[in-house]
């Protein structure tokens, strides 16, 4: 109940701000073009980095870990509003235009209706985040699982902490049904013609009054508010899970390292030691044309800038060590998020099956899941990679699937009696007219890894991620990781304006 009210206190304050300003940004080029670094900074500066000052403004305390979650879970309900709202048929507003409609009427009555899907979409991924920072947010004192996770750790318990996040899976599970049904709701009643419908505000009152009954009753007889039960399943859950964790590591071990000896050798190594082995101003010029070829003059612009800071920052050679980690898992997730978001948008029964699997990769904190990583692979840049792509893949296949079943269906239909097989209707209909939600997974997967980078820097991943936590742990070297943190922004910015100008360049 502590995760529970820090989540939802930190949801409501981010959304308050986070709806109206993905609409603006949809509605606006201008307005959206001045957001996004913003959106950049808070989703990829390390958690780490702010949390030393939030500290001393705030103190410690559930405060301090309240604004935490915030900065952090408000990025992607702006990021998706402000795609939903572009999203919209740009025929279906100009039919709203000529029929006098005024931009108020337009928004209110066109543009939030028909994108409703999207945006509630957006809201699931604020409070998967903020449940993503209830472990995070531990380290400062706040309430709730993410202590009962920490503490767990510290005393090597893989069952408990598993536990503990299992109970953090079920929160989000049950949050991310609420509100996904609340979307449809309303034209789910309608359509039903429930004899009930009429009584249902009648009985939303009787509800409330009982609920309140019982509240008076939990603060004032003891026999209320008794906890009714021991933990038993918890218990059990907690042997089976340390039980799973020494299975693994006994018969497993083998097979996990040759896999990520092959990867690490096959592809990862070749890419680190040529960024990092050529001269620097040669890497420079090289991404500073790739930007300018895949985006335009102004991505290559932005390159520019984000180079010479980089440099600036004096730590190249980690920065470049990141990137090549952070490029092979952002390939890796888009790779699974095309084939398992295609699968979920192409069937809702899949969707149903996929989805709470997703939302327990999402919100299941990386530490716990980190320990039998570290026990099957070593503490090396892939176990790194493979906590990443565990954490961002849900994100990026939940928008391409929303993007693949937004594609109409009288498309698909016309695609199929023109003699179209299964393949040519996805690769030549669905992923074509889905290009906007591809970019925005991209994106949101290539952030999310970057996001990782800090707990990659805790299993011996190194680079800017190790810098980070070394400048959080040792105060000498907090500027260093200050600098760190910086960097890991400057990534994100850089990689963003590209894939934002190539897809805008792709779709004219």
């Amino acid at each position: 109940m502590d995760t529970l009210a820090l989540t939802l206190s930190a949801v409501c304050v981010a959304l308050l701000f986070a709806i109206p300003l993905g609409v603006w940004a949809g509605l606006s080029d201008r307005v959206n073009r001045i957001v996004t670094p913003f959106l950049d900074f808070m989703q990829t500066m390390p958690t780490f980095v702010y949390l030393a000052p939030l500290t001393l403004f705030f103190l410690i305390g559930p405060a301090s870990a309240t604004i935490a979650t915030t900065i952090y879970a408000a990025p992607p309900a702006i990021r998706i509003t402000a795609h939903a709202i572009r999203s919209v048929p740009q025929t279906t507003v100009e039919a709203a235009d000529s029929m006098g409609a005024t931009r108020r009427q337009a928004l209110l009555k066109v543009l939030l209706p028909m994108s409703k899907r999207t945006v509630v979409m957006g809201i699931n991924q604020t409070i998967m985040a903020a449940l993503a920072m209830v472990t995070i947010a531990a380290l400062i004192n706040a309430p709730g699982l993410g202590a009962t996770v920490i503490q767990a750790l510290q005393s090597l318990s893989v069952g408990t902490a598993f536990n503990a996040g299992l109970a953090i899976v079920v929160l989000a599970i049950v949050l991310d049904r609420v509100t996904t049904a609340a979307s449809g709701r309303a034209e789910a009643a309608r359509r039903s013609g429930s004899p009930l419908l009429k009584w249902r505000r009648h009985l939303l009152a009787a509800g409330g009054v009982v609920a309140l009954v019982l509240v008076y009753l939990s603060h004032t007889y003891v026999w209320a508010a008794e906890f009714p039960g021991e933990g038993r399943v918890g218990n059990a859950i907690a042997r089976t899970a340390a039980d799973v964790t020494s299975w693994a590591q006994d018969n497993l071990s083998g097979l996990t390292n040759a896999f990520r000896d092959a990867l690490t050798n096959g592809l990862l190594n070749p890419f680190q030691t040529l960024l990092t082995d050529s001269p620097w101003w040669l890497v420079g010029a090289a991404l500073v044309a790739v930007g300018t070829v895949l985006g335009g003059w102004r991505a290559g612009a932005t390159t520019v800038v984000c180079v010479g800071l980089l440099v600036g920052t004096g730590l190249w050679s980690d920065a470049m060590t990141t990137l090549a980690s952070t490029a092979v898992a952002t390939v890796l997730v888009m790779l699974l998020g095309v084939v398992a978001g295609v699968w979920m948008g192409r069937s809702a029964l899949v969707d149903r099956l996929v989805r709470p699997t997703l939302d327990a990769a999402q919100v299941m904190p990386p530490f716990v899941y980190l320990v039998p990583f570290l026990a099957l692979f070593g503490a090396t840049r892939f176990t790194a990679i493979v906590a990443a792509v565990v954490y961002a893949v849900p994100v990026a296949t939940k928008i391409i699937a929303d993007g693949v079943r937004a594609v109409p269906a009288t498309t698909v239909e016309a695609a199929t009696s023109t003699g179209c097989n299964t393949w040519q209707i996805i690769t030549k209909v669905q992923l074509p007219m889905s290009r906007g939600a591809l970019t925005l997974a991209t994106n949101q997967g290539l952030i999310y890894v970057l996001s990782m980078v800090v707990v990659g820097g805790l299993v011996g991943a190194g680079a800017l991620g190790y810098d980070v936590v070394a400048g959080f742990s040792q105060g000498q070297l907090y500027g260093k990781g200050l600098a760190a943190g910086l960097a890991i922004v400057l990534l994100g910015v850089m990689f963003d304006r590209i894939t934002q100008a190539a897809a805008r360049r792709a779709g004219t």
